[in-house]
């Protein structure tokens, strides 16, 4: 290594991403989620338009795909992170700008407008993610990766309990007997502030070094013809397990909301208690699943955090306006998302080749996505379809699509079964990294998918 290169330990690096992914999750809590949810729900849209605008990150953001791709153009994924998190931002600002600037609010044009800047801004913060995981999968030593992205992850639950929390609370309090415009500017004021702290996650990033990029013209042109058969057979069936919890998952996207907006009756206050329950409670569950990961147990607690956050149906099933308090219990079973998430991404990486692993990042969480929000437009249909059948139960309709989603978040486990648990390879720098070539982490007795 050149004299004056920086090395970054373990630790250092882990520092750096918790707190670029604080500032993430608090400037990304405060644009997504309840805030932009409830306020398109105010404007009473059709179940089909909800279920567009929930759906369409998820299929922005497979568009990932071609990551690799443009990398072989940007020769850099932590320059790619950047310039893709920017335009991702600055296109969410036409959100507020279409508020303030169009002399008809809330139109047809308008939300045409809105659909539009919400594709565009997920498909660059879908292509800079991919960059990022990939980027980070090579900062840290593979036998660390539970810990580390645990913690990067449990620095995102922390601020999503505190940040949408308070501001929605806050926003409650001080607007209750304000008037409508009022309320408006305050949603403007929210979502100018969640862009500005997403952009400065930027920042603590920035001295941390570019690793090489291991793509090379010899093997772009196959990248758009990669067939099923090229993937190992355990990569596959990690693949079948998360597009099928996606496809069932991804039917109840409008049904929960509505169903807990329109018959539940939950407010925007309650539902930020439950999720911070909720989120409490993955917080300890990825701690746990992180040290499990590390000692090579990745698809045993995938397992059983799939099997826990199945059980979160029959409470929805099960609640009423009277017994609105049972979608608690369904609350608790997804706190065992945090092993979940943990667990999935760390078979991801490690069931894929070294470094070059953008494209299988975006077929496991992305494509994923994709195929949940295409069950999402569906299950948008079918809300849409069933409430104007007059011989059909309002609350048969919302048991149905529960029964259904059930069944399939309980069966996505076997898919795992046939997964051969992948070993962590011992780095060839376990506590140092440098910006120079020689000393990026590099495996050679890793086999290929």
């Amino acid at each position: 290594m050149p004299n004056g290169t920086r090395k970054f330990s373990t630790e250092t690096v882990t520092r750096l991403v918790m707190l670029s992914q604080a500032l993430f999750t608090a400037g990304n809590s405060l644009t997504t989620g309840g805030f932009l949810n409830y306020f398109i729900y105010e404007f009473e849209q059709s179940a089909l338009y909800l279920a567009a605008i929930q759906v369409a990150p998820e299929c922005a953001e497979s568009l990932g795909v071609f990551t690799r791709r443009i990398l072989y153009w940007f020769r850099g994924r932590k320059r790619l992170w950047i310039c893709g998190l920017i335009i991702a931002r600055l296109t969410a600002l036409v959100i507020p700008a279409v508020f303030l600037f169009l002399p008809e609010r809330f139109n047809n044009l308008s939300l045409s407008i809105i659909l539009a800047a919400i594709i565009v801004w997920y498909l660059a913060q879908g292509i800079s993610y991919c960059a990022y995981i990939s980027w980070l999968s090579d900062l840290v030593p593979e036998q660390n990766w539970g810990t580390f992205f645990s913690r990067r992850r449990i620095a995102g639950l922390i601020v999503s309990i505190i940040v949408p929390t308070s501001f929605g609370l806050l926003r409650s309090r001080l607007i209750s007997e304000w008037p409508s415009d009022c309320k408006l500017w305050s949603y403007l004021v929210i979502f100018g502030t969640g862009a500005a702290l997403a952009l400065s996650s930027i920042l603590p990033m920035l001295s941390l070094p570019e690793t090489k990029t291991p793509i090379t013209t010899k093997i772009i042109p196959k990248y758009s013809r990669t067939r099923w058969k090229e993937l190992s057979p355990s990569f596959r069936w990690l693949l079948c397990s998360r597009w099928w919890l996606a496809f069932f998952q991804g039917l109840t996207q409008v049904a929960l909301f509505k169903f807990s907006v329109s018959v539940l009756h939950v407010s925007l206050e309650t539902y930020y208690v439950l999720t911070a329950m909720m989120l409490l409670l993955q917080i300890v569950a990825a701690r746990w699943a992180g040290a499990m990961c590390d000692r090579d147990q990745d698809r045993k607690i995938t397992i059983l955090g799939l099997l826990i956050v199945s059980c979160a149906m029959p409470f929805w099933m099960t609640a009423t306006p009277q017994f609105w308090w049972l979608i608690v219990g369904a609350n608790l079973a997804w706190g065992a998302f945090g092993i979940v998430n943990v667990g999935l991404q760390n078979l991801t990486l490690k069931l894929a080749p070294v470094s070059d692993n953008s494209l299988h990042i975006s077929l496991s969480r992305q494509w994923s996505g994709l195929i949940a929000g295409i069950a999402g437009l569906l299950g948008g249909y079918y809300l849409d379809w069933a409430f104007k059948q007059s011989e059909i139960a309002p609350n048969l309709v919302y048991t149905m699509i529960f029964g259904v989603s059930w069944f399939g978040r309980m069966t996505a486990p076997l898919f795992l079964l046939p997964v051969v648990q992948p070993t962590s390879r011992q780095s060839a720098s376990d506590e140092s990294l440098g910006a120079d070539e020689s000393d990026r982490i590099t495996e050679t007795n890793r086999p290929t998918s």
